[in-house]
């Protein structure tokens, strides 16, 4: 699956009065969800979260536009979770603070139900690189049930007593060596990597801000955690017309091997992975002027 499907993963609690309207909000336009029954769930409301979530899956129907996606507790909820009517019509699961330790267990309860994971690192080993290059060797071989690998923002600012902050970017905080450890350990490998939520609605330009430093990390999809979010970020991913422009002439089959553009150069060689994922967002989001474009087929 192409890392440019999920866009914006919206996390709704499982306990969400209108999470049947969400899904289905055209003018949303979600690509991804997570139906959450964690960190976003309290132990209070745990029974009515459960109930509300059999409902869910029992009469949810798939859209075929919005991949929808079940967070559980811990492993004895995702195997209660595959045992419920209508699991079939959910696309995967977001597997929760995810370790060397205990990543089999988790793949051996969901790899047989044929369901994709995003396996989400939040814990100390997210600060460890030989531990994310142990976890990418454990998960190569479900490699095409992988959707994204998640960074646990939230989680791991919290081993050291933290919190993002409104005014800056992750990058320019803690988390910015692990977003990047994270980029270069899994996505050379063909994993698509998720970049943490940005809790702070009411500060889009930082966001912007953000998206664009995931953007030069080869990070192109994003949890969000309000609707509005969901439409900065899929904008954001919009790319422009001279980028896509570029993109096409990198990847004619007749392009020199080097040439210049507005002042920049173009090579082919070292540029076509680049060029790939512009006409990629480009089919998937639109152009940034807001235009709609014919598909691209990319050779």
């Amino acid at each position: 699956m192409s890392r440019h499907v999920l866009g914006a993963t919206l996390y709704i609690p499982a306990i969400r009065p209108n999470l049947a309207a969400t899904l289905a909000d055209e003018d949303l336009g979600l690509r991804s969800a997570v139906v959450c029954l964690e960190d976003s769930v309290g132990d209070a409301d745990l029974d009515v979260a459960r109930g509300a979530f059999a409902a869910f899956v029992a009469n949810h129907q798939p859209n075929g536009i919005c991949r929808v996606y079940a967070r559980p507790r811990d492993q004895a909820m995702l195997a209660w979770m595959l045992g419920l009517e209508g699991i079939e019509n959910i696309d995967g699961f977001v597997l929760p603070k995810v370790t060397t330790q205990n990543i089999s267990a988790w793949l051996e309860l969901v790899m047989k139900s044929g369901h994709a994971i995003m396996p989400t690192i939040e814990g100390e080993e997210a600060f460890d690189i030989a531990a994310l290059q142990v976890l990418r060797a454990q998960l190569l071989p479900f490699l095409r049930q992988v959707d994204a690998i998640r960074i646990g923002g939230n989680d791991i600012l919290n081993i050291l007593g933290a919190r993002r902050s409104r005014y800056r970017t992750a990058y320019d905080g803690p988390l910015g060596q692990v977003i990047r450890d994270f980029a270069a350990t899994f996505i050379p490998a063909g994993f698509a990597v998720s970049s943490p939520v940005f809790e702070h609605f009411g500060a889009p330009d930082v966001l912007a801000e953000e998206i664009e430093r995931d953007l030069e990390h080869g990070i192109m999809t994003k949890t969000a955690i309000h609707p509005e979010q969901v439409r900065q970020i899929q904008a954001a991913y919009r790319p422009s017309v001279a980028d896509l422009a570029d993109a096409r002439r990198i990847l004619d089959e007749n392009a020199l091997a080097v040439f210049g553009s507005d002042g920049s150069m173009c090579e082919p060689a070292t540029h076509r992975s680049w060029a790939a994922n512009i006409v990629a967002r480009a089919q998937a989001f639109g152009l940034e002027s807001h235009e709609n474009i014919t598909p691209i087929m990319v050779a």
